[in-house]
This record gives structure tokens, C-alpha cells and sequence, in this order.
């Protein structure tokens, strides 16, 4: 029996551990604070009866109208609140510094509509503010005064036209900044004078208009574009061309990063007037001479022209005549001009081509006729040296095989020469 009510107190002591007041639960967070979490429980205010040592208080999803900064006064070391969630239409700014230990406050998914300046300075120890997914369109230089620590600013998803000039000047030690989804045009001149590198910009969904103005912004980004990141739920990733323009329209979509200065600042092209395919124009020096010219015509179309060009007479410098166009600015059936300096140069370019292609055929014939000459040479020598190489071993052969007969025959040709002279 003594054992059971020893095991029914540790158990009650457990419970009361784990459970705390009014439904919320009580725990510790991953850096083994003391937690109280009443997300979800229909909260308009902190209620009274909790542990004035606990660290984080959790009220996400409640009915708060309102953020009373001395409602939290109680808990001498609190470290976290959120109050994502809630119907928090402002912040009430506080001269004195109501909460010098906390260190991170979410107030996203409220009706913050607006802040005042200096509307954190009731907690000066903040690393961390949240305030995404409100409806946040204006913001001022000292919004964020007397908040030197913060390390971590989500604006995400709201409503801002306009960075203040001297917004981060308040905010040395910030690391992380988030400003996408936003209606941001514009960042004004040397924005991160104060912090120039910020390690990690949310930047994108914005729409950026892409002219002089965002100069300052195009020229930070050869800098620290790898800064640049953008998220999709829990994977964040690189992505300096995450920033696009949404005008003028010739640069819609492109990334801000690709562009160059002058392209920023380049005006408006011009559009073709409308209609102006129906008519026809003319330049000058394009209408045919009208005395004789060795020089080959050619004819050519006239590009049209806005219907407010008047009819006058066109000439032709070299020319001592003229032909006058008439009001629809049509010129006579059958027009011919003048070639160009541009046509005249390809003409003589193609003869040149042609000059040059019959001579270098003309010395590709008389190379092959030199060809054929030295072969047949070269023929006729082999013919005469084999012929030489062929008698030279019969008269050896016949030195030396018939020898006898050869002296034999000589000898009586010289006696019979011998008596014809005696006879005589």
C-alpha cells in the first residue's frame, strides 16, 4: 500500500510536469528551456499562473487583439514569444526596455498594418523578429531603432512600396534579411552602406522596375549576387536571378543580375507606326537618273514612310534631270536607280572574283600541259635507255661466242679486196 502511494505521487508530480495551466502544455525546447505552448487554445491575453521562469511562451493561433508588453513582465528571464497568428492590428512602442532579455519574438500571420518608429524598443536584446504575412505598405528609417543585436528581420509577404533610405542603419549586426513577396520597385542608393555584405537577401517577388534608378541595386549584385537566396518550404537555395524585372515591358522577366547599366538606362524603342504598310516612300538619290548611264540599274522597293511626308521633287546629284514623284508618293511604272556604293562594291567584288577564278584555271591548265610534256619526255628517255641496255649484251654475247667468224669474215673480205687490186 505504501509503494502504491509512492508510485501515484511520482505519477501526479509527472503530470503536473507535463500539463500545464488551462490546457497548455509544458515542456522544454531543444535548447532545454522551460516551454509553455497554448497554441490554439482561444487566448485574448496571458493568463495569470505560470512559472515567472519559464523562457518560451507559445500563443500561436489565438485571439490576441492587442500586444501588451508588460502582460510578459512577469517572466524575469523570457527568452522567446509567439504570437504568430493572431488578430494584432499594432505594436505599442515603450521608452523603457520592458523585456531586456527577449530574444526573439514572431508576430507574422497578424493585421500589422504599420510601425511606428522605435516600435521594439520595449525588447533591445532581439536576434530574431518575424513579422511576415501581414499587411505591412510603409516603413521608416527608425522602425527598427535601438535593435543593434538583431541578427534575423522576416518582411516577407507583405505590402511594402518603399524601402526607407536609413532602415538598416539601426540594425550592425543583421544577417539575415527577407523582403520577398513584397511590391518593392526600387532600392534606394547605398541601402547597405552600414552592412554592406548581408549574407543572406530574400529578395525576389518583388516587381522590380528596371531602369536608372535600380542601378545602385544591379552594381551590389556583382558583388554579393551569391547572397541572394530564395526558398521554397524548407529547401533554401542560391539564386541571384531569382530577381526579375516586372518593367518597362522589353525587360519583363529578365533577371536583374544579367542586365548591364546601359541597359537600365536605355530609352524606350519606338514602335512602328500603325498603317504606315499601306504607303510607300522614298529616299533621295533613288529614283533613275534622267539622261543615259553606263552604270547598271536595278530595281529596288521602296520602304514606306508616315503619311504626313509631303510629295516633292527627288534628283539625282550626278544628274541634270529629275523625275517628280506625284502626291501618293508612288514613283513611275517600272523604277530603276542607281546601284549604291554598297551594290557598286559587291559588283566589282564578284568581276575581281571572276578576273581571278579564269586565271587561276588558265594556270591550272598550263600546269597540267607542263605535266604531261615532262612525262612524255621522261617516256621517250626510258624508251632509248632500255633499247641501249638491250643491244649492249648481244654485241658482248657476240664478241665472245662468234668471235671466230667475225675475223674469218674480215680476213677474206680484205683478200678478196687484195686480188682485185692485183688484177688491175
Amino acid at each position: 500500500m505504501q509503494l502504491f502511494l509512492i508510485l501515484l505521487s511520482l505519477l501526479s508530480s509527472h503530470i503536473t510536469k507535463v500539463t500545464g495551466w488551462a490546457g497548455c502544455t509544458r515542456d522544454r525546447d531543444r535548447d532545454y528551456r522551460t516551454r509553455e505552448n497554448c497554441t490554439a487554445l482561444g487566448f485574448s491575453n496571458v493568463p495569470a499562473g505560470f512559472d515567472p521562469t519559464t523562457k518560451v511562451m507559445l500563443f500561436t493561433n489565438n485571439l490576441f487583439s492587442s500586444l501588451s508588453w508588460s502582460s510578459f513582465q512577469i517572466f524575469t528571464a523570457i527568452y522567446e514569444i509567439d504570437l504568430s497568428g493572431n488578430k494584432i492590428p499594432q505594436v505599442t512602442s515603450s521608452v523603457t526596455p520592458i523585456l531586456p532579455t527577449l530574444s526573439v519574438l514572431r508576430l507574422g500571420s497578424n493585421r500589422l498594418t504599420s510601425l511606428s518608429d522605435g516600435s521594439f524598443t520595449a525588447c533591445p536584446a532581439l536576434t530574431e523578429l518575424y513579422l511576415d504575412n501581414n499587411v505591412l505598405d510603409s516603413l521608416s528609417d527608425h522602425t527598427f531603432s535601438g535593435l543593434s543585436k538583431l541578427e534575423i528581420l522576416d518582411l516577407s509577404s507583405n505590402r511594402i512600396k518603399v524601402l526607407p533610405k536609413l532602415m538598416l542603419h539601426p540594425l550592425p549586426a543583421i544577417e539575415t534579411l527577407s523582403l520577398e513577396s513584397n511590391k518593392i520597385m526600387v532600392m534606394p542608393d547605398d541601402w547597405f552602406s552600414k552592412k554592406e555584405e548581408v549574407p543572406y537577401l530574400f529578395l525576389s517577388a518583388n516587381p522590380w522596375a528596371c531602369s536608372c534608378p535600380l542601378g545602385y541595386l544591379r552594381r551590389y549584385l556583382d558583388n554579393y549576387e551569391f547572397n541572394v537566396y530564395t526558398r521554397e518550404g524548407p529547401i533554401i537555395q542560391s539564386d541571384p536571378e531569382s530577381l526579375v524585372c516586372d518593367s518597362p515591358q522589353w525587360l519583363k522577366d529578365k533577371p536583374v543580375v544579367t542586365l548591364e547599366e546601359s541597359d537600365l538606362c536605355s530609352p524606350a524603342p519606338e514602335p512602328n507606326p500603325a498603317g504606315d504598310s499601306d504607303k510607300q516612300t522614298v529616299h533621295t538619290d533613288t529614283v533613275a537618273p534622267a539622261v543615259p548611264d553606263t552604270t547598271p540599274l536595278i530595281p529596288t522597293t521602296f520602304p514606306p514612310v508616315p503619311a504626313t511626308t509631303s510629295s516633292f521633287p527627288t534628283t539625282v546629284p550626278t544628274s541634270t534631270a529629275a523625275v517628280p514623284l506625284n502626291g501618293s508618293h508612288t514613283l513611275a511604272p517600272h523604277p530603276t536607280v542607281r546601284p549604291s556604293t554598297e551594290m557598286t562594291g559587291t559588283i566589282c567584288a564578284i568581276r575581281c572574283g571572276g578576273v581571278f577564278c579564269f586565271w587561276l584555271c588558265a594556270g591550272c591548265l598550263l600546269l597540267c600541259v607542263a605535266s604531261v610534256a615532262f612525262i612524255l619526255v621522261i617516256l621517250v628517255w626510258l624508251v632509248g635507255w632500255c633499247k641501249r641496255d638491250y643491244n649492249l649484251p648481244n654485241e658482248a654475247v657476240a664478241r665472245r661466242g662468234g668471235g671466230g667468224k667475225v675475223v674469218m669474215l674480215s680476213t677474206y673480205s680484205r683478200r678478196e679486196e687484195k686480188e682485185g687490186h692485183e688484177e688491175e
